[in-house]
């Protein structure tokens, strides 16, 4: 694929017409020094290393821009990392280690950028570099230790469960848009291949097969001093930190994962607006429909925050508590902003909102303390809360084949009660 990958890229490039090149072109002289280093690197395939000062100035104005103003930047960046990913896998170039790079930086334009227009060109070559020079080496034994399951702290935060619906309603109207509901063992979910097939490591990684590489957070809760956010090998197995793979969009990753789930028919049904978020918008996508994946051990916590779209929360393996209050309750939540000292200085930290604080969506206040002594504390910090918010507030435990639907606005926090794996779909 290699050479006739460069020569279809560099065609594209050499045709102003082209709407990659029409992208690519807003990068300003940026555009031509690239163009020139492509067609370098055509004749001196085993120099991909002239690829990589635009990835990274790429990188560097893809942060700094708003998505909607980075298409170029992100254009740039997939394109770069696909030639510097097809020169270490060049003729010239034939050992593990090069590969491994090769696939990495492949994973990396998906993850970072979205890779625009180049999704389908990416997932083969990884197929192809995988199947000419790798090989899925089985995992070494961890001695690790088993998982307990006796029962966490459940605090006094809330005061109601989540309603399960059953049988079903035929359609998702106004009648049940308004407030959460479960669907416990819900029959769609049932036939999901998923609710077998994830549980499995071994699954999972003949799926993405060698040298894959997946977003995710390090530390119990994003809102806490130690968290991080880090690239890491899907192999991986982590015994000194918690890593928590979290609103991440795998099924794009690792398209062979889409057959293994379905589409409840409810997140197509376009509700409207609930009286209790009027300012509801559905996801600006093609397909109205933002799918995301969750994957994480005993423990890991999402801090109270709100979302602006509908919410059809699939468990698929493990167990899983989710605690839900309604929108009214914001103003007892005590969430971040930009003057909270312990996180005002984390521009990537999704407990605080610069650029609309007056929005923000994270709640400062732990709806999960994990004992009698760290609830007191709470209560003592944030009184308001405690004495408002409990009476409104729901919680409940789903479990595998368990669907939990929200509207948008709704204050929600989850805590895996072991190794869980949910999907999530905006809607």
């Amino acid at each position: 694929m290699s050479l006739e990958f460069f020569d279809q890229l560099l065609a594209e490039l050499s045709d102003e017409s082209h709407p990659s090149t029409v992208d690519l072109r807003c990068c300003g002289s940026v555009y031509f020094e690239f163009y020139a280093a492509a067609r370098s690197l055509h004749d001196n395939v085993d120099s991909g290393t002239s690829m990589k000062p635009f990835i990274d100035r790429a990188y560097q104005e893809m942060s700094r821009l708003p998505p909607s103003e980075s298409l170029c930047w992100r254009r740039l960046y997939t394109d770069a990392c696909l030639l510097y990913a097809v020169s270490e896998v060049s003729d010239l170039v034939q050992d593990d280690a090069a590969a491994t790079e090769a696939v990495a930086v492949l994973d990396r334009a998906i993850i970072i950028a979205g890779a625009p227009g180049r999704l389908d060109s990416i997932h083969q070559l990884i197929k192809d570099i995988q199947e000419n020079h790798l090989t899925l080496k089985p995992l070494r034994a961890s001695p690790g230790h088993k998982q307990s399951l006796t029962q966490m702290y459940h605090s006094s935060a809330f005061s109601l469960g989540v309603p399960c619906i059953h049988p079903p309603p035929n359609a998702f109207g106004r009648e049940w848009s308004q407030k959460p509901f479960v669907l416990q063992r819900h029959g769609h979910v049932q036939g999901w291949k998923a609710l077998s097939s994830w549980a499995s490591i071994d699954y999972l990684r003949s799926v993405a097969g060698a040298g894959r590489l997946v977003p995710v957070e390090v530390g119990k809760d994003y809102r806490t001093e130690e968290w991080t956010q880090r690239l890491m090998s899907w192999d991986s197995q982590p015994q000194n930190e918690v890593s928590y793979l979290a609103q991440h969009n795998l099924l794009m990753q690792f398209p062979a994962l889409e057959g293994d789930i379905g589409i409840p028919e409810y997140v197509y049904a376009c509700p409207d607006p609930p009286s209790c978020y009027p300012a509801y918008k559905p996801p600006g996508n093609a397909d109205g429909l933002i799918i995301n994946a969750w994957l994480g051990p005993r423990g890991t916590i999402s801090p109270a925050h709100t979302d602006p779209f509908f919410n059809c929360y699939a468990q698929v393996v493990g167990r899983k508590t989710v605690w839900l209050a309604p929108p009214d309750v914001s103003d007892l939540m005590y969430p971040f902003d930009t003057s909270t000292s312990d996180t005002a200085d984390k521009s990537r930290n999704p407990a605080v909102n610069v650029t609309e604080p007056s929005m923000c969506n994270t709640s400062r206040v732990d709806v999960f303390p994990d004992s009698p002594e760290a609830e007191k504390a709470s209560r003592d910090a944030f009184p308001d809360f405690w004495k408002g918010v409990p009476q409104k507030a729901m919680c409940m435990t789903l479990a595998p084949g368990d669907v939990l639907f929200f509207p948008p606005g709704w204050w929600h926090a989850m805590r895996s009660e072991e190794t869980s794996f949910s999907v999530s779909m905006w809607f």
